[in-house]
């Protein structure tokens, strides 16, 4: 039950996007066998059978129940009991216990020494320090008691020594347990300049680096800007309080030369690469501020930095003086070395933590070769001038096709067409308002009285007939007393079914007169007209009033 309980915690923290401290504290398996006994070595052994190396597990009671080295500890830190996690951990805390031996054993360390190994780190063995530069952790008081420790900073290291330590000589024995988690994020060192020092006392150096420093650079190691742990949003606080870490590492422009801060990143392996997360400072009152503008630089073997620097410019902010994260993509760019390029926006730069969101890319990657600088051949209108940097324009694209070098050609091109197209539509537009507002020729000659020319169509009107008497409105009318006569008998087509009307021919108009016919081409009458069907009105009765005679 507990190994699936470490595996779950091993198993969530490896899937967090960075790791936290704070949640890496899982045991790594010496307790509950996870750790292999053959990745478990000792410098010496008592007796390898009943208390070898693999009975130095935590809380274990087998045979002699615990290691116990040959020798006795004494300062010289002879004796050792090594473990090996093939990979990368960050450990954060470690736990002790003495020889209980079922009640038997007597033998334990009051304290010990940590070293560990981790690749790149100068191909040695570090011995550990804490925040305050001590080597010697507290150990046990009795046989049974587990002893707990915390580190901090925290270990990342692949392999980890416990070194018995006794201020006089004493036979010991030891069982182990280490906590942590595996260090998913891959860096295995950053290299860059030691941080510089604020009046007499304020020192903003990078304490806990464990690399080498030769008195202005640090290579080839790992400290605070790795460690998961931001510093307090007043740099000052550290100074004044107690128990507070300081956390910046700070860069004066004054002994810079307003050059920028360079930070090289080695990671385990080729990766792709799609943010960078800068914890920077912000207290402009104080001559503070995030940097101006960061360049992020890629490279496989660490030589050569190829294709074209990603440029980040940060807009200045001087409202909140607050700590922030400043975030960069890095559009899925592809390296081993990453290199930070941080420009002063202030006399100081200061930051606390850096962390890379990236994943492993597997492939074959051949290593840049270095290349010999040569000077460029200058035209005869250049001016050599010192001090420039004659690199590219800064790209924020770059995919393996190549398709980032030609995007502006493409979005060019795309543009120039657009604006193509609305010049087009613009003049048709024009056009047509041009062709609609200008005044068409007309087909009549101009001596004509155009009045004349037209009458309206007699369809739908009763002519004029004297059959009606004082008629002036021709659709109102009261016909004339006619003599009575016997009706003659309804035609017989009007019991018989009616054919379909036939739908009247369309309007025109024609030229009453012939007044115009000189010069006046009238248009060609349709080639078939149906004859008008002439409309037989009969008055249904006859009164001596006028009434509305219908159809």
């Amino acid at each position: 039950m507990k190994a699936l309980l470490v595996a779950v915690m091993a198993l969530l923290v490896t899937a967090a996007d960075g790791i936290e401290p704070s949640q890496c504290i899982a045991p790594l398996g010496m307790e509950t066998g996870a750790i292999k006994d053959q990745d478990i070595t000792a410098s010496s052994s008592f007796e390898h059978g009943n208390v070898g190396p693999h009975h130095g597990r935590l809380k274990n009671e087998l045979d002699g129940g615990a290691w116990c080295p040959q020798s006795a500890a004494t300062p010289d830190l002879k004796e050792w009991i090594q473990i090996d996690l093939h990979t990368v951990h960050m450990i954060t805390a470690t736990e002790t216990q003495g020889r209980f031996g079922n009640g038997k054993g007597m033998e334990f360390a009051e304290a010990y020494v940590l070293e560990y190994w981790r690749p790149r780190l100068l191909n040695k063995w570090i011995r550990y320090r804490n925040r305050s530069g001590e080597e010697a952790l507290k150990g046990n008081i009795n046989t049974y008691l587990e002893s707990k420790t915390v580190l901090d900073p925290p270990i990342w290291a692949s392999k980890i020594k416990f070194l018995p330590l006794s201020h006089h000589e004493r036979t010991v024995c030891m069982r182990v347990e280490i906590y942590g988690c595996r260090w998913i994020d891959g860096i295995l060192s950053y290299s860059m300049p030691q941080g510089d020092k604020r009046g007499t006392s304020w020192e903003f150096y990078d304490t806990s680096y464990d690399g080498h420093w030769d008195g202005e650079k640090l290579q080839y190691g790992l400290g605070q800007l790795t460690d998961g742990k931001v510093a307090p949003d007043d740099f000052k606080a550290a100074f004044y309080q107690t128990n507070s870490q300081q956390g910046w590492v700070g860069w004066k422009n004054d002994t810079r030369k307003n050059k920028p801060i360079e930070i090289i990143f080695e990671f385990d392996k080729v990766r792709e690469f799609t943010a960078v997360h800068i914890y920077s400072n912000n207290q402009f009152t104080k001559d503070v501020q995030v940097f101006s503008q960061a360049k992020v630089l890629f490279s496989v073997g660490g030589k050569r930095y190829k294709g074209e620097p990603i440029t980040f410019d940060y807009i200045e902010d001087r409202i909140w003086e607050t700590p922030r994260n400043v975030s960069i993509r890095l559009h899925h760019r592809v390296g081993r070395f990453v290199k930070l390029q941080l420009q002063f926006a202030a006399r100081w730069l200061m930051i606390s933590e850096v962390t890379f969101d990236s994943s492993v890319v597997n492939g074959n990657f051949t290593e840049e070769e270095e290349e010999e600088l040569e000077e460029p051949s200058l035209q005869k209108d250049q001016i050599a001038t010192s001090g420039i940097d004659n690199k590219n324009v800064v790209s924020a694209v770059n995919t393996p096709s190549g398709l980032g070098q030609y995007l502006g050609v493409i979005v060019g091109v795309l543009s120039v067409l657009v604006m193509l197209m609305v010049a087009v539509v613009v003049f048709v537009v024009i056009q047509q308002r041009r062709y609609k507002s200008s005044p068409r020729p007309s087909q009549v000659p101009g001596g004509c009285d155009k009045a004349a020319l037209y009458r309206e169509p007699s369809m739908g009107r009763l002519p004029g007939s004297s059959d009606y008497a004082d008629v002036r409105d021709p659709e109102y009318a009261v016909p004339l007393q006619p003599p009575q006569t016997p009706r003659a008998p309804p035609p017989l087509h009007n019991f018989l079914p009616k054919p379909p009307p036939v739908p009247p021919p369309p309007e025109r108009y024609y030229a009453a007169t012939e007044i115009c016919n000189s010069g006046f081409v009238p248009p060609p009458p349709p080639l078939s007209t149906p004859p008008p069907v002439r409309l037989s009105r009969q008055p249904r009765y006859v009164s001596n009033t006028r009434t509305y005679v219908g159809p």
